[in-house]
């Protein structure tokens, strides 16, 4: 059926705004699949009417009528195509993007995180480009000119022809293009009523382009330190640089101790992609915790952006434009920086894979190392993953998976030592000394000599605050937050008590509010703030700052720090894990660990890894230069695996106990684990619910006929109580990632995800099961 003859007999019904057909009637028309952004499963065809057909494109987002009520929800458009319907069909009521910001590969792309991460797809189409992006920030309106006929018709045709005009005209004839109306007025004299009677006169026609605004940015200067690779970074970049050359979907896991030189390869690596005219992206954990890193890789690179969450709405779209447009070759950037739109990518870089700020904590809940495996195996491109302390499942792949490789960095740049690490176990200080102490006198001697030689260190806590618990001694009660199943941390600096998970906030009391008991309230435990206060009193002519969240509330607060560390104005950095990733300053010998007990979660299955890791970090710190390097390591449990390992720096042998437990216990990378965690004002309500779905679990499980799969739980999640809400989780195992995705599917289906829970969260692949 032509066009012509299906748009004579298209029938709207204006009460419903639905596209309908008389009975039997047959239409022909183009068709949109829509995602909507709202929390269904499925996407929805609408047809398109006539007058949006030339105006519409896949990646556009549209405002369609969805349910009875016809209620307006924005939706993304995945595909138009031109088809035969013979029953109802509601068309798109607007166009909300006057054009695509996303190709069929970023469409691919989020199919593949929506499926694997059991997100809607809307929701997850939204997550990849920035709003500030689709609102056209960074864009100003820009007025052109051009001539509507030839010169000489308008001398033909007997006007008015002012010297002013006569000096448009020869302007615009010396052009093919049209002329910016700002450039066209400095250049000829002339004035904007010139130009509106040129207008009226029909001599002229003006229009208006959106463009990116002038920032004012310097060109970058290229900056060449002249390293030489060692025979290690050499052969891990010839490595490297076979698959950018096939240019192929590989795995590299470049292994290196901490100080290995692993960035170099990196920049190497990046070099060669753009040398062949295509683009790479650096993927780092977080930028204000690698600041200094950051500043010497974009140094290295003429055509570097660098993009993160910390940039304003207008830099951000301005950023993502010059990507898009091919005009910046290298990305640097976080989480975000995995959906950067270049249209030629060739390689992705993913440094410290191991981290757990790389996992998206609002939906979808996808991990960026796994969105960037998805993305170059898509292509057909290399992706490095770099690590002195990979995740246990990456170490497994690179063992078990042929398409990862592993190279292995094993000595610093300029054959430095690794630094001497000293485990101390606090509870026979503590019994020596009849008392409890913050630092361990191996700890107090070893900073003293590096004070007095002129050196730097660094003291990590991993707990903000002054004191971590406030109780009455004489009736017990400790002092909690009403809202969360945690105490209050006693905060000097501002004279409060807070909350560190809902932010709740009271002045610190001194009397117990017991009824009744009125007993004088004691702080105990350590953070930040007394460690900072304590090496103070210790240390009188030491420069000392802190470095947490509670200091450092703006990106360019830690710059400052970092700046005034590397130029030795300060001798002593505390803080949290700020002070343990991303810095690389050679005056650094000492780095001290209060408590190693605060940097793990006893209830998880990753607790140990994660203390390996931080631990590893921390003592990475020290010696990094000529200086030799000493860290010490305070505990209480100085039997864990985690620490006897991490004093010999022997990931290997770490990494093979710790795949032994997880086989023996069932858990990645052995088994997939989704965690669900449903929360409700009410606990009975959600350990009911919680029952409920674990049955609706076990049901299709049988049903699916899959083997090695089970759910553990419900059981209340470690924060019990949040914000008000209680909180029940269960852990769904599968053998594979594949029958994962079928149990999620047949949960999602049968509705068994639709519970009496006030919220459900579906983490697939956590990272945490805090």
């Amino acid at each position: 059926m032509g066009k012509d003859s299906s748009s004579s007999r298209r029938k709207v019904d204006n009460a419903t705004g639905r596209l309908w057909v008389e009975e039997g009637e047959q239409h022909e028309g183009l068709v949109a699949l829509v995602a909507p952004v709202m929390p269904i499963d499925r996407s929805l065809s609408f047809a398109v009417p006539e007058s949006m057909e030339s105006l519409l494109a896949p990646g556009q987002r549209v405002t369609v009528p969805v349910g009875r009520s016809g209620r307006m929800v924005t939706g993304f458009v995945l595909s138009i195509d031109r088809r035969i319907w013979d029953s109802t069909l509601r068309p798109i009521a607007s166009i909300v993007d006057e054009s695509s910001y996303l190709n069929e590969e970023m469409i691919e792309l989020g199919r593949r995180i929506a499926r694997h991460y059991a997100c809607p797809l809307g929701r997850t189409l939204k997550a990849i480009t920035p709003e500030a992006v689709r609102r056209q920030r960074g864009l100003k309106a820009v007025r052109y000119i051009e001539l509507a006929m030839p010169p000489d018709e308008i001398v033909a045709g007997g006007g008015r022809i002012t010297a002013k005009r006569r000096a448009v005209l020869d302007a615009l004839a010396e052009t093919d293009e049209p002329a910016r109306v700002d450039t066209l007025l400095e250049q000829t004299g002339t004035s904007s009523a010139v130009l509106r009677g040129m207008e009226r006169e029909g001599w002229i026609v003006q229009s208006t382009r959106r463009e990116l605004i002038d920032t004012g940015e310097p060109d970058q200067t290229v900056v060449d330190p002249g390293f030489t690779l060692n025979d290690q970074q050499q052969a891990a970049l010839e490595r490297i640089a076979e698959h950018i050359d096939d240019a192929r979907f590989a795995v590299t896991l470049l292994f290196g101790v901490s100080g290995s030189g692993k960035t170099e390869v990196y920049i190497r690596a990046i070099q060669q992609v753009v040398a062949s005219g295509k683009q790479a992206i650096l993927l780092v954990p977080e930028i204000v915790l690698t600041t200094q890193l950051v500043g010497r890789l974009a140094s290295r690179f003429s055509d570097v952006a660098v993009n993160h969450s910390g940039l304003s709405d207008t830099r951000r779209s301005i950023i993502w434009r010059q990507i898009a447009s091919g005009e910046k070759k290298v990305v640097i950037g976080t989480r975000s920086a995995v959906f950067a739109p270049c249209p030629d990518l060739g390689l992705i870089c993913v440094d410290e894979e191991q981290e757990t700020s790389y996992k998206n904590l609002q939906a979808p809940r996808f991990h960026v190392r796994d969105v960037a495996l998805m993305r170059t195996q898509q292509l057909g491109i290399p992706v490095v993953l770099g690590s002195a302390t990979p995740s246990i499942e990456t170490w497994y792949n690179s063992e078990h998976r042929a398409h990862y490789r592993r190279v292995a960095l094993r000595r610093r740049v300029k054959e430095l030592p690794m630094p001497r690490v000293h485990i101390i176990d606090m509870r026979d200080e503590w019994r020596d000394l009849k008392r409890r102490v913050v630092l361990s006198r191996t700890l107090e001697r070893l900073l003293s000599e590096t004070l007095d030689r002129g050196e730097q260190a660094v003291i990590l806590m991993n707990r903000r605050g002054f004191a971590s618990r406030i109780f009455c001694p004489d009736c017990g009660m400790g002092l909690v937050c009403p809202q969360c199943s945690v105490g209050f941390v006693v905060h000097v600096a501002s004279g409060q008590a807070l909350c560190h998970y809902c932010r709740n906030r009271i002045a610190t009391p001194t009397v117990c509010p017991n009824i009744g008991c009125g007993g004088k309230l004691v702080q105990v435990g350590i953070g930040t703030q007394k460690v900072e206060e304590v090496l103070r009193s210790q240390f009188p002519k030491a420069v000392i700052r802190r470095v947490d969240s509670d200091t450092m509330r703006h990106r360019d607060h830690y710059q400052e720090v970092v700046d005034q560390f590397e130029a030795r104005q300060i001798d002593v950095l505390v803080g949290t894990q700020m002070v343990a990733k991303g810095l690389d300053f050679p005056f650094v010998s000492f780095v001290g660990v209060i408590s190693a007990d605060t940097c793990s979660m006893a209830t998880d299955f990753r607790s140990q890894e994660h203390l390996f890791q931080l631990m590893t970090q921390v003592a990475g710190r020290a010696g990094r230069a000529s200086t030799g390097g000493v860290a010490v390591i305070q505990t209480t449990m100085p039997e864990a695996p985690a620490l006897r390992f991490a004093v010999e720096h022997d990931y290997e042998s770490f990494a093979r106990l710790e795949l032994e437990s997880r086989r023996a216990t069932g858990f990645p990378p052995y088994r997939r684990l989704t965690r669900i965690v449903l929360a409700h004002k009410r606990e009975e309500t959600v350990r009911l619910e919680g029952e409920a779905f674990a049955g609706k679990v076990v049901d299709a499980i049988k049903l699916a006929g899959l083997e090695h799969a089970d759910v553990l739980g419900p059981t209340p999640c470690p924060l019990t109580r949040l914000r008000g809400r209680y909180r029940y989780d269960l852990l769904l195992r599968t053998k594979s990632a594949s029958a994962m995705h079928d149990l999620i599917k047949r949960l999602r289906e049968s509705g068994a995800m639709r519970t009496k829970a006030q919220s459900t969260i579906v983490d697939v692949d956590p990272v945490s099961l805090a």
